[in-house]
């Protein structure tokens, strides 16, 4: 089957070839973000703290035609962070283009904070996700984008 050409207009909302980690990515917002991204072309590699979530993840994604991947690991452990990065740099040949750390903890401090009294959606977080990783939005540089539920009004 013939390659498809993408135009210069879908190539900005395109993220074919484009090589991401994504932290936590097994539940919730993490998950969400793993399959926006994925929608739009990004190839993956997920972690998380339960290999059996991942392996779930992971077939479900695959019949889904996701090109994911996935390995345990606590990133609040220093040293299976490291282990981490060796092997997404080892996968991704050294590229990588989107990093996502995503952790409960964040989770819970937002909550508390939030005058809305509720984390963002996992959709709601995973389309700011997937926009600002987008080319369409490179000159969004510099920029924070709070999305907290308005608790930096």
């Amino acid at each position: 089957m013939a390659e498809i050409k993408l135009s210069f207009k879908d190539e900005r909302w395109s993220l074919k070839g484009m090589k991401a980690l994504v932290t936590g990515g097994t539940k919730g917002i993490g998950r969400a973000i793993v399959e926006e991204l994925a929608e739009f072309g990004a190839v993956i590699h997920i972690c998380a703290r339960n290999q059996e979530d991942i392996n779930k993840c992971l077939e479900e994604w695959k019949s889904k035609g996701f090109s994911v991947r996935g390995s345990a690991c606590d990133i609040i452990s220093r040293e299976q962070r490291q282990n981490l990065m060796e092997r997404v740099a080892s996968i991704f040949d050294g590229k990588l283009n989107i990093l996502v750390i995503f952790h409960k903890k964040v989770v819970d401090d937002v909550v508390s904070q939030s005058p809305l009294g509720r984390m963002g959606k996992p959709k709601e977080i995973s389309a700011i996700v997937a926009f600002l990783c987008l080319p369409a939005s490179s000159y969004i540089t510099g920029q924070i984008i709070k999305a907290d539920g308005g608790f930096t009004i």
